[in-house]
């Protein structure tokens, strides 16, 4: 048991690893949520464990999020059901190490909760804008998917032939994995999960842009307009020629130095100084 909490610790600690560090808080989560579950019903305040979900879900009503705004986060780091947190983690485990050695760790995070955001407002836009959701009333949306469809369709995007062994199968190219889940999501929309389904086609179309912003990133100096008076103002500028040092030859020099060093630099005529002053400029 120590050894998988010193496991724990070093995942976390670990710089680098963010994919990694989302795991672990998934799985973390999950363990607490599902303790502190049993611990209510035993106890016979289930409802109280009812209630921590609503905070930590994300609501298809628009005002109850907008005065819990952490939902739009909170939400897909929560899972009530093993085989949900199980096929979540593995496939973000899988494919996240595929995305990580091109785009990096940061990206591949922020890929991910990219993914889990747009889930949230595809889920929201869905459920408050067509008739057939809003008929569904009290619905809701929890777990990581959107943020993991990220992930997937990033990776299939960027390396559409990388093959991975699938038992009974043999080698399969990402991108046809991608591609299975990406249809079956569209066709279940209309199933029991439906608002999971939506989440999956939000996050699949973040992850999609991120792998082709990747490779084909967008270049502004395109839009930029090359009469712009704000843009090429320190071109256009026209610049005024520096002024020339008065020259001064080095006896003259000499004579104000060694006035100075007998009688002080105040001895000097107002001349003097000027003269003194355009030689050290002339100097640096």
């Amino acid at each position: 048991m120590r050894g998988f909490w010193n496991d724990l610790i070093r995942i976390l600690q670990q710089p680098g690893e963010g994919l990694l560090k989302i795991i672990a808080v998934n799985c973390l989560l999950f363990l607490a949520l599902m303790l502190f579950r049993i611990v209510m019903i035993i106890s016979g305040k289930a409802y109280v464990y009812e209630l921590l979900l609503e905070q930590l879900t994300l609501s298809a009503d628009f005002q109850s999020n907008l005065l819990h705004p952490w939902r739009f986060i909170s939400y897909f780091f929560v899972h009530v059901e093993i085989f949900h947190l199980a096929f979540n983690m593995m496939f973000l485990y899988w494919f996240g190490k595929i995305l990580q050695e091109v785009i990096g760790n940061n990206k591949s995070v922020q890929t991910f909760f990219l993914g889990g955001i747009m889930g949230a407002i595809a889920f929201l836009l869905a459920y408050n804008f067509i008739p057939f959701f809003e008929r569904q009333n009290g619905s809701y949306l929890l777990g990581a998917s959107g943020g993991v469809f990220a992930i997937v369709l990033a990776a299939a995007t960027l390396r559409p032939n990388f093959e991975v062994h699938l038992l009974l199968i043999g080698p399969v190219r990402i991108k046809y994995i991608a591609g299975f889940y990406l249809i079956w999501s569209l066709l279940e929309t209309v199933g029991t999960n439906a608002g999971g389904q939506i989440a999956h086609l939000g996050g699949a179309m973040v992850g999609f842009f991120m792998g082709y912003l990747h490779e084909h990133p967008i270049r502004w100096e395109r839009f930029r307009k090359k009469d712009s008076p704000f843009i090429y103002a320190d071109l256009t500028r026209e610049k005024k020629p520096r002024k020339q040092a008065e020259n001064i030859d080095e006896e003259e020099l000499n004579q104000i130095l060694d006035k100075i060093s007998k009688s002080g630099y105040d001895s000097l005529s107002k001349t003097e100084k000027r003269r003194l002053f355009k030689a050290s400029q002339k100097n640096e």
